[in-house]
């Protein structure tokens, strides 16, 4: 039995022969190369990727003590809402924003009813003691009279009587008239303290009543750290203890002034404050507290590159410097130190950890990293 090719095969056998040559060496070319490339990858002897190469750092054990860092801000332990004293319209303020000392005079109310006010006192007080003047000689001489018996004990009675009563309503007067005194001065409503004003609560025209809030005045001398930590915590703290302010990216050394007793019964939390000493930081300004909660204990720590985090947990990569593969460990975070973090579970001190290409590394994937070591020139061969 015999096997006949297509008409138009046997026609064009000449040209499907040539291209099946040229698809088997294509298939032989490429098989070829792509075991090449693939034997490339691999380590010295075996398969697999190249080493990483990395940055390597030691596990060390420091001397640490247990801390809590708070966030918070700068305030001012003077801050002032003025307000006015007595009634009267606003004739004159100062701009927000003005410097000012203590006594400086930051609004000024009308003080033309109380300057009459004044005067009448002051009148009344003239008169009263005028009153006095003359009651205090009819006593004398209804008593010169009486001693002669020109004069009978009734009227020095009264005259005595009408006299206390002048003493007593002269000294009403007088009260009278410091009063209008102290709210004629009271007109100048002035800053307790120096510092700034940074509110204007009332405008010119507008009318003044007693209670009614003129400026807000925030000192700068004086500024603390504000910061709210947890109770817990703060059963650890007490006046006096020293603590670190991290302040616009600069650390400080302070000690707490007070601690407040009474907490937040929603985020349990107590108000802690120390003094911020010299700076040129804006009140408000966030800051942040370092705390201690503990006693002082030795702790292995790493950098903290070296941590990996990822959803399953955080882990570092130990390298082994005989056979330079890195295997991941798993570990638990502690206090930080600087840029080092405290840090446990199967490590030991002088450990050599991945701090630098960690990141896409395997387990068991060899490394290659940087030693410092240089190689040592070969002694030059004298000529003849």
């Amino acid at each position: 039995m015999s096997f006949a090719l297509p008409q138009m095969i046997r026609d064009n056998l000449r040209w499907v022969l040539i291209g099946g040559a040229l698809l088997l060496v294509t298939l032989i070319y490429f098989l070829f190369f792509a075991s090449n490339a693939a034997e490339g990858q691999g380590g010295p002897g075996q398969g697999g990727p190249p080493p990483a190469i990395v940055t390597l750092a030691k596990i060390e054990k420091l001397a640490l003590t247990p801390n809590f860092t708070a966030p918070g801000d700068i305030v001012a332990n003077r801050d002032s809402v003025v307000a006015s004293e007595v009634a009267g319209r606003i004739q004159t303020t100062l701009n927000i924003g003005a410097r000012v000392r203590r006594g400086t005079v930051i609004a000024v109310i009308d003080d033309r009813t109380i300057r009459l006010a004044r005067d009448q006192a002051r009148a009344e007080v003239a008169r009263l003691q005028s009153d006095l003047t003359y009651q205090n000689r009819l006593v004398g001489r209804l008593q010169q009279l009486l001693e002669e018996e020109a004069e009978s004990e009734a009227s020095l009675d009264e005259a005595i009587s009408t006299r206390d009563q002048t003493r007593a309503r002269l000294a009403a007067a007088k009260v009278a008239l410091e009063t209008a005194q102290v709210d004629l001065a009271r007109t100048r409503i002035r800053a307790p303290f120096a510092g700034q004003m940074v509110e204007r609560r009332i405008e010119v025209g507008e009318y003044a009543t007693p209670g009614r809030e003129i400026a807000r005045i925030v000192g700068r001398e004086g500024s603390e750290a504000r910061v709210r930590v947890p109770i817990a915590v703060a059963g650890s703290l007490s006046t006096g203890q020293e603590v670190t302010i991290l302040a616009d990216g600069e650390q400080r050394a302070s000690r707490v002034r007070t601690v407040i007793e009474t907490g937040d019964e929603v985020s349990r939390t107590v108000e802690v404050r120390a003094p911020m000493g010299s700076h040129n930081l804006k009140m408000g300004s966030a800051i942040s507290i370092t705390v201690p909660t503990g006693i002082e204990r030795d702790v292995l720590t790493a950098p903290r590159d070296a941590l990996v985090l990822r959803d399953s947990g955080i882990f570092i990569y130990v390298v082994n410097p005989k056979d330079k593969t890195a295997k991941r460990v798993n570990v638990q975070v502690g206090e930080p130190a600087g840029d080092r973090v405290a840090i446990s579970g199967q490590i030991a001190a002088g450990d050599m950890i991945v701090v630098r290409g960690g990141e896409r590394l395997r387990d068991g994937q060899n490394v290659t990293w940087d030693d410092g070591k240089k190689p040592k020139a070969e002694p030059e061969q004298s000529a003849g």
